[in-house]
Formats: structure tokens, C-alpha cells, sequence
């Protein structure tokens, strides 16, 4: 859908208090000539104002400092979509909110999403949004503060109330803090769609996904550990399995054990200096060094899959997908990750790479099998995902998911994310990556939608 949008700039020349509308604006617009004041709203604000039409062919509207405070609009040239709701009442957006963590100490940062946060913003503006970044500190139904991105830097001002919200916030614990709950209490009091709606951790994931049978043969076992003898047991079975946080990401805090014939034990895990290497005598030697770790949080249980290498290191698959509208989803890109030398985890905060799929599947099975097996990855990501949705509950519109492929190209789910790190998609599509213009388009249909 083509969108027409409005630049919106602030009349400083005349002292007049009146909004000037062109000629082709109010001719887009279908306003009558006649009439002489015009009520405009943006977010939850609204004010009334005199108009005059100016012949202008663009799409222009012309406003006094005061209707840009009352509208709480950043002082700035704005590029919006305008619809009427009656002949006299003009609503001005989307207001797009992103809802993260931000650093204001020496100089704004908005973490790992900084650079992702610019391409949103320059997607926005040629698609008539207003975006802005705030916080849990910023926030006030009243009186919104947000950055904005003019000039190339991020501008702290006031905004209006958002008609959609993303949620980017990266700590679980935030996530579920007394700040949070009210924050989505008032969205969803004010009728404010938000997406995406939580984290998901990795049980609940394994549950909801083992519930449904077509999707079995494509799960590593996998039990959440609750007792030293469920950890014996599942080892004594598998002799090779992962021990995982269920709320962990970016490979952080995996444990891999095995067992040998001659009951010896082998632990490897990553820690933020590399992974270390240790061997012990008996379960009960093992065990020691893993409890101190294992109480402080819930851990999975999951049988290692012997999986196909890429140059003797480890490899998997993320595939983006984002929703469209209510019901269908897509995949917007997909990246091959190569893990680091002696690592057995291949996210890029592991010290991974990223490859194009299509290159390695090629390499590794040929060109006929590799669209085959491109095609049998992408079909299953979009099922994870719409059963999750289905099942889970709560407003989703992304997801990270990682897939790998054992010897005979079976394909194995590894992890499901709602949040997906930004530094592994495909950066080299273009200046705003289809992962943003995807985020954004999804904005612009729940705004369609109220």
C-alpha cells in the first residue's frame, strides 16, 4: 500500500495563531473550502485551530509553535500520515513508541539496538511515522518523553502518546518488574496494541512446541532439570547432553557434558573469557563443580544431536519472521552462523560468523538439495511460530528462530527468541535492513487496524 504523507514544519514567520493547509492537501484530504477551523489530534492530544489554504500543490500542513506543544510534536519538520475522521476533526500518525533500556550517562545509547533504532527511524520518516525511544524513567501518560532522531543524532524531547509500542526491553527481569505491569496496564487501558509481548523462555517453548506431534520429530529431547538424579538418568541415556538456562541468550551460560563407556566425564562451558575444558572421575566430582552454578536459575535438559559441521565448526540457521497482519507471517532473512574455533555455540557473541545460506547449503549438499533443504528450514520456522502464537498468548510480531541440520539434512530446532539480536541479521541488503522496514509495516497495520 502507497502511503501519502504530510510535511508538517512550524510557521515562524507569521504571528498569526492559524494552521495553513495547502491547496493539495485539503484536495487529498477532501476538506470542503469552506470551512475555517479544523480540529487536529495526534496520539491522545487534540487541539482546535483557524485555517487558512495556501495555493501549494504539495501535501503541507503549516503550525504555530502552540499547536505543536499542545499536540506535544517535537519542534521539528515532521513527516506524517493525515486521515480525516469527520470534515472537521484531522488525525495526524502513526506515533510509533520503542520501548527499551537507555544509557544518558556520558551520551544517549540505546545498547545492542543503537544502529537498528537509526534505520527504523529513517524508514518511519519516508513512510509518514513518527518515531520515538523511551523508558520505563521517561515515561508519564501525561507528559511523554522520548528521543527522536533529527540531524543525525538523538534529540530528547517532549512527544505525543504512542499509538503503537515495540518492546525491546533486554531484561527479563525488568520485564516482569511492578514498572512494566503498569506501564502495559495503561496500554492496554488506552486500547494501545503493543508488540512483542515478553520473552519466552526455553521450557515453555519446548512445551508448547512438543505439544503439537507434526512438530516432534524436530526437537531434541529435552526435560527441565529439577533433581541431581534426573541430570544422572538423562546423562546415563544420552552420554551427551546440553545444560542450558532457560532464560539464558547469546549462547551465555551453556554447559555441555558427556559421559564415556568408561563412566569418565567431560565438561565444556561458555563463560565470557572462553569456554574451559574439564575432566572428572565420577558423577558425583561432576556434579559438585555444576551445582554451585545450577541452583542460581532454572536449566534444560537437552540431548546433544549430532549435527552437520561447516569446516569442523559448529552451524546453525536464523531465520527472521515477521507477522504481516493478523494471521500470516513471513521470512524476512536468513543468515548461516559459524561458531568460533573450539566453540559449540555459533552466535556472533560467541565470536561466530555469518555466512549466506544458500552458500553453505550448496557447499555442503549441492545445488539441488540446497533449495530443497532452504525451503523445508523457512516452511518450519513459519510453523514454530504460528503455533507459538496461537498457544502462547499475548501480541507477537518477530521472532529470532535457529534451526540446524544433523548429517542426512534433517532439520533440528535449537531456540526460539522474541527478540532477536540485531547484530545478526542480513546487514548487507540495503541501508535500512528488511528486518526495520518488516517492524515498521507491522506498526502501520496495527495502527490501520483501530
Amino acid at each position: 500500500m502507497i502511503r501519502k504523507t504530510i510535511e508538517i514544519t512550524e510557521n515562524v514567520t507569521s504571528k498569526l495563531d492559524i494552521c495553513e493547509i495547502s491547496v493539495g492537501l485539503r484536495e487529498h484530504l477532501g476538506l470542503s473550502k469552506n470551512i475555517h477551523s479544523l480540529k487536529i489530534s495526534c496520539g491522545m492530544h487534540t487541539v482546535f485551530c483557524p485555517i487558512v489554504f495556501i495555493d501549494e500543490e504539495d501535501l503541507s500542513l503549516s503550525l504555530p509553535a502552540r499547536i505543536f506543544d499542545e499536540l506535544h510534536l517535537p519542534h521539528q519538520t515532521l513527516s506524517l500520515q493525515g486521515q480525516l475522521v469527520n470534515q472537521r476533526h484531522l488525525k495526524l500518525g502513526p506515533i510509533i513508541g520503542l520501548l527499551t533500556e537507555i544509557k544518558e550517562k556520558d551520551h544517549v545509547h540505546f545498547g545492542s539496538i543503537h544502529e537498528f533504532c537509526k534505520e527504523l527511524a529513517a524508514y518511519c520518516y519516508t513512510n509518514g511515522c513518527l518515531l520515538y525511544i523511551f523508558s520505563f524513567s521517561s515515561y508519564n501518560k501525561e507528559m511523554m518523553q522520548g528521543y527522536c532522531f533529527h540531524q543525525d543524532k538523538w534529540i530528547k524531547t517532549t512527544v505525543p502518546y504512542p499509538d503503537v509500542v515495540h518492546n525491546r526491553i533486554h531484561s527479563r527481569t525488568l520485564e516482569k518488574s511492578k514498572k512494566f505491569l503498569e506501564l502495559t496496564s495503561d496500554l492496554i487501558e488506552n486500547k494501545i496494541p503493543y508488540f512483542n509481548d515478553r520473552f519466552l523462555n526455553k521450557w515453555e517453548v519446548h512445551r508448547i512446541l512438543s505439544a503439537n506431534e507434526h512438530l516432534l520429530p524436530y526437537l531434541p529431547e529435552s526435560q527441565l532439570l529439577e533433581s541431581k538424579n534426573m541430570l544422572k538418568n538423562m546423562l546415563t541415556e544420552k552420554k551427551d547432553l546440553f545444560i542450558k538456562p532457560i532464560n539464558g541468550s547469546q549462547g551465555k551460560r551453556i554447559f555441555r557434558v558427556k559421559q564415556t563407556d568408561e563412566n569418565q566425564y567431560y565438561l565444556d562451558y561458555t563463560t565470557f573469557s572462553g569456554d574451559i575444558n574439564k575432566e572428572y572421575q565420577s558423577f558425583e566430582e561432576l556434579f559438585k563443580t555444576l551445582y554451585p552454578r545450577l541452583k542460581k536459575e532454572g536449566f534444560l535438559l537437552q540431548e546433544t544431536i549430532p549435527l552437520k559441521f561447516y569446516k569442523n565448526r559448529t552451524l546453525d540457521f536464523r531465520f527472521l519472521c515477521h507477522k504481516k497482519d493478523r494471521h500470516q507471517w513471513k521470512v524476512t532473512s536468513a543468515v548461516a552462523r559459524v561458531s568460533a574455533e573450539q566453540q559449540f555455540v555459533a552466535n556472533l557473541a560467541r565470536g561466530g560468523e555469518i555466512y549466506k545460506t544458500k552458500e553453505i547449503l550448496q557447499e555442503l549438499f549441492g545445488e539441488k538439495e540446497a533449495g530443497h533443504l532452504r525451503k523445508l528450514l523457512a516452511e518450519l520456522s513459519i510453523e514454530i511460530v504460528e503455533v507459538i502464537c496461537i498457544q502462547a498468548g499475548g501480541e507477537f510480531g518477530e521472532f529470532g528462530i535457529d534451526l540446524s541440520l544433523d548429517e542426512d539434512g534433517h532439520p533440528w530446532i535449537i531456540e526460539v527468541n522474541t527478540k532477536p539480536s540485531k547484530s545478526e541479521d542480513d546487514l548487507k541488503s540495503g541501508k535500512v535492513r528488511p528486518s526495520a522496514k518488516s517492524i515498521i509495516q507491522y506498526c502501520l497495520f496495527l495502527y490501520e487496524q483501530k
